[in-house]
């Protein structure tokens, strides 16, 4: 005979297997839609060079990208299984939210359709550090949750892993250890643990998972800060814009769910560590950086709406959640989902209101194109001839889409390409991509711009008319290397 627990186990079973099988199954079905993106095309290029650390990230992403290509082949379905499964786990940590806070089965599902619902989540088809960044501030973020409402030693040293590693996926979530220090900082129940070593140990842990990647840094000249000085946010409003995106019709009930976390004493160290983030990251930052730390809010908010004792008003506000949560998914889905063909992108103006999406075309033309363009230049400098692109999306396509047999030496001096130049390369002359003639001076002794790039279906983004030129170096590549590293 089954017992009423174990129905409610096996239908818990079944609510979380269908919420992860839905964000996944609109994943693998749209993942095909559009090319790789520029930044793909980077991640590829960068787990090729595997590394302790990149300009603009930790190793963690490129090593993935490494590994899932390797295996599956290069293809923008295959690489964007991996952010598809991780996207569907994000999505069951918001249910797993609800259930820690002692939420019910109805509870627990209003919390899964809010995760496979919002921007945030739904969005992140792309392989790129966010999705895997998400994974790692809300399993950090379970787990202070769980130190919060039971403290217990094994939990301090799971969440040390948990940061560390994040920090190897992305360095923003300094900004989450930031604000968890400071919670534990002024909670006295928390704060009454630093006299045990487990909050040290934890500590320690974060920075040894770290290390490897702090020796590149220091080796290399901590090139990161070059590049977090040269790539500011847009200001606040471009920040409160983005917010304002990923919320959308549910930003009352992340207000409310802010409100109720500060306003339980337990918890108000959740509502610390998850505020700080936003405050950092308004005055320097991006509006996303801070996205994961919007789910557990917003269940707490549920949290509150389920103990309302007026059962029309509870009632109310569910079907208000759900509304909203169906709406968002409905009306930003053109927005953050792959839905519109490429050869559609321009004609409804797609490629100008999401750059991403207008980065995902055009690639394996581009590629023809500077094949073809070194392939015309005459037999006796192709020989010594090396092509330079000056954002790694060309490079990056050439790898992929060009044949190795027939291209020569394919070089970018932005961000981590930059440090990927050949030694005892002499080559007389380049094939500068993405290079006008009167940018080059200080290197050509001669420079024509041989044809112009062309992305199909008119589909503006950065590689549209750019120039391919073909330029005479005035000397070895080695001593003009340094003035065309590119940090931004």
């Amino acid at each position: 005979m089954v017992t009423s627990r174990e129905r409610s186990s096996r239908g818990a079973v079944l609510l979380y297997a269908g919420a992860a099988a839905v964000l996944v199954g609109v994943h693998l079905t749209l993942n095909r839609v559009l090319g790789f993106h520029i930044d793909e095309l980077y991640y590829i290029a960068s787990g090729r060079h595997p590394a302790f650390g990149y300009v603009d990230f930790p190793p963690v992403v490129p090593l993935l990208a490494r590994f899932e290509t390797d295996l599956l082949g290069a293809t923008p379905w295959t690489l964007r299984l991996l952010p598809a499964l991780v996207g569907g786990v994000n999505a069951l940590l918001c249910g797993a939210y609800a259930r820690r806070l002692g939420g019910s089965l109805s509870v627990q599902a209003l919390a899964l359709l809010v995760g496979i619902t919002s921007p945030a989540i739904l969005g992140t088809w792309l392989f790129q550090t966010v999705v895997f960044d998400q994974l790692t501030w809300m399993v950090a973020l379970y787990l202070f949750l769980t130190l919060v409402l039971e403290p217990k030693p094994r939990t301090w040293l799971l969440l040390g892993l948990a940061l560390g590693v994040g920090l190897e996926v992305k360095y923003t979530i300094v900004a989450l250890i930031a604000g968890m220090a400071i919670a534990v900082v002024v909670t006295p129940r928390l704060r009454g643990a630093l006299r045990t070593p487990y909050p040290w140990l934890a500590a320690a842990i974060i920075l040894l998972t770290w290390l490897p990647n702090l020796a590149w840094q220091a080796a290399t000249g901590f090139p990161t800060l070059a590049y977090t000085r040269n790539h500011a946010g847009g200001g606040i409003g471009d920040y409160v814009l983005v917010f304002v995106v990923i919320l959308f019709l549910l930003a009352p009930l992340w207000v409310a769910g802010l409100i109720s976390v500060f306003r339980n004493r337990q918890l108000r160290a959740v509502g610390i560590a998850c505020i700080v983030p936003f405050a950092v990251f308004l005055f320097g930052g991006k509006g996303y950086y801070a996205a994961p730390a919007v789910p557990i809010v917003m269940v707490q908010g549920l949290m509150a709406i389920s103990r309302l004792e007026r059962r029309r008003l509870r009632s109310g506000l569910v079907g208000a959640v759900v509304i909203a949560c169906v709406l968002n998914a409905l009306v930003l889905a053109k927005l953050v989902l792959p839905v519109i063909p490429p050869d559609q992108l321009h004609a409804t103006g797609f490629d100008r209101q999401n750059t991403d999406f207008a980065l995902t075309v055009g690639w394996p033309s581009i590629a023809a194109q500077v094949s073809a363009a070194y392939t015309a230049l005459p037999p006796t400098l192709r020989s010594n001839t090396v092509i330079i692109s000056s954002d790694y999306g060309p490079a990056g396509a050439l790898a992929i889409y060009g044949d190795p047999r027939a291209l020569p030496v394919v070089l970018s001096p932005q961000l981590s390409e930059w440090f990927w130049l050949p030694p005892g390369l002499t080559a007389t002359e380049a094939l500068m991509v993405g290079y006008a003639p009167s940018e080059l001076g200080f290197m050509c002794s001669s420079a024509t711009v041989v044809t112009h790039l062309t992305v199909p279906y008119e589909v503006v983004n950065l590689e549209q008319g750019a120039p391919v030129t073909d330029c005479h170096l005035n000397g070895p590549i080695s001593t003009i290397w340094g003035r065309l590293k590119n940090f931004a």
